[in-house]
Parts: C-alpha cells; sequence; structure tokens
C-alpha cells in the first residue's frame, strides 16, 4: 500500500557548532543517516537572541549548513536548510522551512517580535512555520492562526514532549502535522522520520510537499498516517 513512499526526510536535526547544544558534526550527521538511508536531512538549527551576535550566529550557521550538505552529496543526502528559533518573549521554539540563506538574518532580526507579530510580518506563500514540541515542559501551545502547524512527534529521548497532548491539541486546532527525531546527541538518530513519494530536494520543495499533506511517518519501523482519511 506504501510501495511508493520511499523517500526519507529527517525533519529536526542540530550540529554542532552551529547549535552550542549539539555533540553532533556535520561528518558524523552524514555518516549515521546514510547507513540508515535517508536521502534527506533538514538541518535546523538554533536561532536564538542571547546566544550570540547576529553576524557571528549566521556566518557559524551556514559554515555547519554548507558543509553538511557538501558532505551529504557525496553519500547522495540532500540536505535542506530550516531553522529552529526562539523569540525573546518565552521558550517556545518554532521550526521554519521554505527558506533561503539570505534570510537567515531577517528572521535574526525580528526575533524581538514574538510569534503572533513575526507570523504576520514574515509568513509567506514559500514558507511554513511550526510550532516544535508544543507540550514540552515550559512551553506554551500557541493557536493556529499564529503558526500553520504542530510537530507532534518529537521523539528527542531526553525530554517528554507528550505526544498524545500534542497529538489531540493538533487535531482540535488544525494544519500540518510533523515528525523528527530532535537530534543532538549519539545514538539518538533516525528515531522519526517523514516518507514522500518525491525526493525532497530544497527547503521551498520541502514545505511545499508538507503544505500538501502528502507523506507518512515513520517512527521505528511504525508507519503513521498524519492527519487525513485513507
Amino acid at each position: 500500500m506504501f510501495e511508493q513512499y520511499k523517500y526519507k526526510t529527517e525533519l529536526h536535526a542540530h550540529t554542532t557548532p552551529a547549535s552550542t547544544c549539539s555533540q553532533i558534526t556535520p561528518e558524523h550527521m552524514i555518516e549515521v543517516y546514510s547507513k540508515l538511508g535517508y536521502t534527506s536531512i533538514a538541518l535546523t538549527n538554533h536561532l536564538i537572541t542571547e546566544e550570540r551576535d547576529g553576524k557571528e550566529k549566521i556566518k557559524s550557521y551556514l559554515d555547519d549548513f554548507y558543509k553538511t550538505r557538501e558532505l551529504g552529496k557525496k553519500q547522495g543526502i540532500n540536505v535542506i536548510l530550516g531553522a529552529e528559533i526562539r523569540f525573546t518573549e518565552n521558550v517556545n521554539d518554532y521550526l521554519i522551512y521554505g527558506i533561503d540563506e539570505d534570510e537567515l538574518i531577517t528572521i535574526y532580526d525580528m526575533l524581538d517580535l514574538g510569534i503572533k507579530e513575526f507570523y504576520k510580518q514574515y509568513k509567506n506563500e514559500k514558507n511554513i512555520i511550526i510550532q516544535a514540541h508544543p507540550f514540552r515542559d515550559m512551553i506554551t501551545p500557541v493557536e493556529y492562526n499564529s503558526v500553520d502547524g504542530y510537530e507532534v512527534f518529537n521523539l528527542h529521548p531526553g525530554h517528554n514532549s507528550r505526544i498524545g497532548f500534542a497529538a489531540q491539541y493538533a487535531k482540535a486546532q488544525g494544519g500540518i502535522i510533523t515528525a523528527g527525531t530532535d537530534y543532538h546527541h549519539f545514538n539518538h538518530e533516525g528515531m522519526c522520520a517523514i516518507i514522500t513519494k518525491e525526493a525532497v530536494t530544497n527547503s521551498v520543495n520541502l514545505a511545499s510537499i508538507l503544505k500538501n499533506n502528502d507523506y507518512l511517518i515513520e517512527v521505528s519501523g511504525n508507519i503513521i498516517i498524519p492527519n487525513r482519511e485513507l
């Protein structure tokens, strides 16, 4: 039934030094995901204002992205630009897909706005904005009119993302349901993926696939059909 879905993508992964909380180098990222048969990885390193100067942060971010992308090409893995952002208003995190390198500094400079105003100003037809792990400790779930959907399946083994509550909330609010490993640490790779009919080739292409809702979610080999009828 699902044979046509054959392209596997990690939607939530972090490398060091761009994300200071990650242990994973670009080399290790590509090595382990290549062995697991992934065809693409969305690199969603953190953009948080208090970490460091904006220009320094973006340089580190892009250095990791370009290095991981080049290593991925050698192994047949498309490395996709994404971002995990946090506003100064609270500790909520948001994943953004459908962006290019030039937008990173723009996004960084808007992190004082808060999610509601950011969504009004930044949302466009190319991108999608997803609330990451909306039921983790200290996180406040936001309404659907401020995001395009929710990361229901966050499989970071070190956090309780309360997947049941996240699924219930996402169903009630509507919008896109996503899934990702939230990969930071050794031996945590490949906990969760989306599987698509077509290869994910770039960030805008990924956002389009998610908006069209034509993908499956895989959790440790178990297939989940997100938010639609068979």
